[in-house]
């Protein structure tokens, strides 16, 4: 079914008004209303109608003194029922909808079921109406259609609380854990991830999405292997395959071929990828959420994940306004309810926030009514200049992201984990890996071996072209490194094996870029792709022990 919405917002609380107010009054120009209304309150999607229903445009004023009860002009109130039922079918409402505005009118009175012939009265004045509008025999009213409709919560009892004694299992979750006890995308939900553009947050989304699908640990937490599909509004077949190969190259090949089983990975660059279109002021349903359900179901998803990034791609308008971000999480929760996946948009933070040291609620871009759709929200800031003071990451704090939820309707939005930037050279692209960072031990309790490493790598960090000839150069008494030359090699020699420090070879094309002499054979260069348990960080320096 296509749901609408109206970009007439300021017109409907008047007739919200009219609808929930129970009790009618009586004026000289109306009839009374004797007859209850059987219907309840009227669903959403057609109270959004009701605008254009009864719309701005000067022919749709009388009918609103109809919705209202004012049948002046007509000569009964049957003929005023026929001609707002008319309205009703020339507006495309179906045979169905036009029932339940009619009974929410001030016009609807008991005659409307009362039994004439083999219809009621308000049967046949629907059909006359639609005759000629609607053909479809699905839209003749029938009895059983008026009583599913009479009530739209017919079976009060359903919704009786039920005790559950001793407990109830916790919650399924497909995303792996960022905290103890705190874990990424609710399954059967609508999730979020929320971030400035460059920030990692479609690396991130992609990683986790391959360790989901070949059941690979992330953050040192287990993950149940599940099928994940992703789509792309931004990147093409060739990156997301440069992405997902540095991603895995550490991989064993069972674990590679495992992802590859799960995992659809699905470029839309340059497709109209959007959710929602808009049609005279209407939101509606595009129909490429039916497709992905389909695509969906084919590939077998169920309780997987499924990832939409970005946001901005799949929406139509503007999304600071709330029937926007309404109609597009309303298509993204038919995936949900199709799938019973954890259903997540990559988004952008607002412009307000660039700046932020803390996520809180009101970071998305766009309407509030987007973060109050979804179930949780998570998202990553930089680190900022005290954090890496603290870490002793002046030099490379920008490697660093901070990634904690802002919103959790399951559990404790508070604390999350720091995620690294490792470059992968063999792919020129970047990897997010989460990091535990430690306090660095302050200099007054470094040994001597650990001071001189600690000077090497502050230099190597600042001087990207750094070779062992120049570190020699600046070892002695009176050199910036403070240490003789058979201790700086000794140092460095530790570093290297460690894995702080990479020696890499000069090619003739880095040679050009960089301007670096031929006799240059190798550089020095910081270790960036370090396993998330080895830290590429001055942390190293305190298993050491100095002779």
């Amino acid at each position: 079914m296509i749901c609408n919405l109206i970009d007439g917002s300021k017109l409907i609380p008047s007739f919200l008004e009219l609808i929930d107010n129970k009790g009618h009054k009586n004026s000289p120009s109306k009839q009374s209303i004797v007859g209850a209304i059987h219907k309840g309150p009227l669903p959403m999607d057609i109270q959004l109608k009701l605008p254009s229903i009864f719309g701005p445009m000067p022919t749709d004023s009388k009918y609103k003194k109809l919705f209202d009860g004012d049948i002046t002009g007509y000569p009964s109130q049957s003929e005023a029922d026929l001609a707002l039922s008319k309205h009703m079918a020339n507006r495309k409402l179906t045979i169905n909808e036009a029932d339940q505005v009619m009974r929410a009118s001030e016009l609807y009175r008991d005659k409307w079921d009362r039994m004439i012939g083999d219809f009621t009265y308000g049967q046949h004045t629907l059909n006359k109406a639609f005759e000629g509008v609607q053909t479809n025999k699905s839209n003749v009213l029938k009895e059983e259609d008026l009583n599913s409709n009479r009530c739209f919560f017919r079976d009060r009892d359903q919704y009786r609380p039920v005790y559950i004694p001793n407990g109830m299992p916790p919650r399924n979750f497909v995303g792996p854990s960022i905290y103890s006890g705190i874990r990424l995308f609710p399954a059967n939900a609508l999730s979020t991830l929320v971030a400035l553009g460059a920030m990692g947050k479609t690396s991130l989304l992609l990683s986790i999405a391959c360790h989901i699908a070949a059941g690979k640990d992330w953050n040192n937490s287990p993950l149940k292997q599940q099928k994940v599909v992703m789509f792309f509004c931004e990147e093409d077949q060739q990156e997301i395959n440069r992405k997902f190969s540095a991603i895995v190259s550490n991989w064993t090949s069972d674990e590679q071929a495992m992802a590859i089983e799960n995992l659809l990975l699905i470029p839309l660059l340059g497709a109209d990828a959007r959710l929602t279109i808009i049609e005279r002021n209407q939101y509606k349903a595009s129909g490429v959420t039916e497709e992905i359900i389909e695509l969906l179901k084919e590939f077998g998803i169920k309780d997987g994940l499924v990832i939409l990034d970005h946001m901005q791609g799949f929406a139509s308008g503007d999304l600071n306004i709330s029937e926007t971000a309404t109609s597009i999480c309303r298509e993204a929760n038919k995936i949900v309810e199709s799938t019973g996946s954890a259903v997540v948009f990559a988004h952008h933070i607002s412009k307000a926030n660039i700046n932020a040291e803390e996520f809180t609620q009101g970071f998305a871009v766009g309407s509030l009514a987007f973060e109050n759709a979804i179930r949780q929200m998570s998202g990553l800031i930089p680190m900022t200049s005290e954090k890496a003071k603290k870490y002793g990451l002046e030099q490379t704090r920008n490697e660093y992201v901070w990634l904690s939820l802002a919103k959790n309707s399951y559990g404790s939005p508070s604390n999350g984990v720091w995620l690294k930037k490792c470059v992968s050279p063999e792919y020129h692209t970047v990897v997010m890996e989460p990091v535990i960072l430690t306090q660095p031990i302050p200099a007054s309790k470094l040994s001597e071996l650990q001071k001189i490493a600690k000077r090497i790598l502050d230099h190597v960090a600042k001087h990207p072209n750094t070779t062992r000839n120049i570190l020699d150069g600046l070892s002695g008494k009176d050199g910036d490194l403070k240490a003789s030359k058979a201790k700086v090699r000794d140092c460095l020699k530790t570093l290297i094996d460690s894995g702080d420090i990479d020696v890499i070879a000069v090619t003739d094309e880095v040679r050009q870029k960089q301007s670096i002499p031929k006799q240059v054979k190798e550089i020095l260069q910081i270790n960036t792709t370090k396993p998330a348990d080895k830290p590429a960080n001055n942390n190293s320096l305190r298993s050491w022990e100095a002779d």
